[in-house]
């Protein structure tokens, strides 16, 4: 390094961490939106464990409105904190998974993805595998459209990191919120985008992400697909039926509350993102009436505290 810049780095990092009022520790969100929420689950770990001073960088603000574990919000506007803004500061940032470009492949890690992350700050001992939100009471109200609201989301595709083998059928989704719709309220919730299901109360696009996740805490139960919207049903505690297929394991991604919907053919998981060879037979095994009988297991057991899987590193 020249001499300027041994005689700027430490200047910067005194202005940094003057800026962000002394933090003890920075957690970095990644690209996705389902990965920053997840920082949750690591800042109540560390929480816990008496740190105090905490900071958190994320696109998505919203998401740690009200949140007791964090002293600081940091938007993020470039994807990274450039070299400058970072100098000086403890900042961890989480990139729990790999990916390969060439065969459009996500490297998963070998334990939970919430595990992998603790890991990265040091944390040691029980963790409790769950995000958190937190919402105002005013915020839950809004969310409510009656008592026998069942939240659905039909696909993901509007993602910026959208995987076509994530996706089950829109028709059906369709003939699974015909069946749902005799005994409960369908309200849909997703992208403007996103296929229209007939009958279901039509939230696509009118809503923040803290009104999706209001919209989840007064359902009885989240029907959908591995993403960002079932890691947010479980972080206000709302149980899930997730069609998750093949391409990636639920004990990685997923909680046990949920009803994840596997299916473990001889080529799952595959990890792969949009090709396959076998026609995603993984989900094609996955009939409406499974998900219909999945569903109603979990509505049973609302108002029952969710099992919360623990680890310990």
């Amino acid at each position: 390094m020249d001499i300027v810049g041994n005689v700027a780095a430490p200047l910067a990092g005194v202005v940094n961490r003057l800026r962000h009022g002394f933090p003890s520790r920075i957690i970095q969100g990644g690209v996705r939106i389902g990965d920053n929420l997840m920082c949750s689950t690591v800042l109540r770990e560390l929480r816990k464990r008496g740190k105090h001073s905490l900071a958190v960088v994320t696109r998505y603000p919203e998401l740690y409105e009200k949140n007791p574990d964090v002293e600081k919000v940091i938007r993020q506007t470039d994807g990274r904190l450039n070299r400058a803004g970072r100098a000086g500061l403890p900042a961890v940032k989480m990139a729990h998974t790999g990916y390969d470009a060439a065969r459009d492949l996500d490297l998963p890690p070998d334990e939970h993805v919430l595990i992998r992350m603790c890991r990265l700050t040091g944390v040691s001992g029980p963790v409790e595998l769950r995000p958190y939100i937190f919402l105002t009471e005013a915020e839950l109200a809004a969310g409510k459209y009656g008592d026998d609201q069942v939240a659905m989301q039909s696909t993901c595709l509007a993602s910026p990191l959208a995987m076509q083998n994530r996706e089950w059928y829109p028709q059906r989704f369709q003939e699974l919120c015909a069946e749902l719709r005799t005994d409960v309220r369908v309200v849909q919730v997703g992208s403007s985008s996103d296929m229209k299901l007939e009958g279901a109360i039509d939230l696509r696009g009118k809503t923040t992400l803290r009104q999706t996740a209001a919209v989840l805490a007064n359902s009885l139960v989240f029907v959908g697909l591995a993403g960002f919207v079932m890691h947010l049903a479980r972080a206000v505690n709302c149980r899930s039926v997730i069609i998750y297929g093949g391409r990636e394991k639920p004990a990685i991604t997923g909680y046990v509350a949920n009803k994840n919907l596997y299916s473990q053919v001889r080529c799952a998981p595959c990890w792969l993102r949009n090709a396959c060879e076998f026609n995603r037979k993984c989900m094609d095994m996955i009939a409406v009436d499974q998900v219909v009988a999945a569903t109603a297991d979990q509505i049973a057991r609302y108002g029952t505290l969710l099992e919360v899987q623990t680890a310990n590193l």
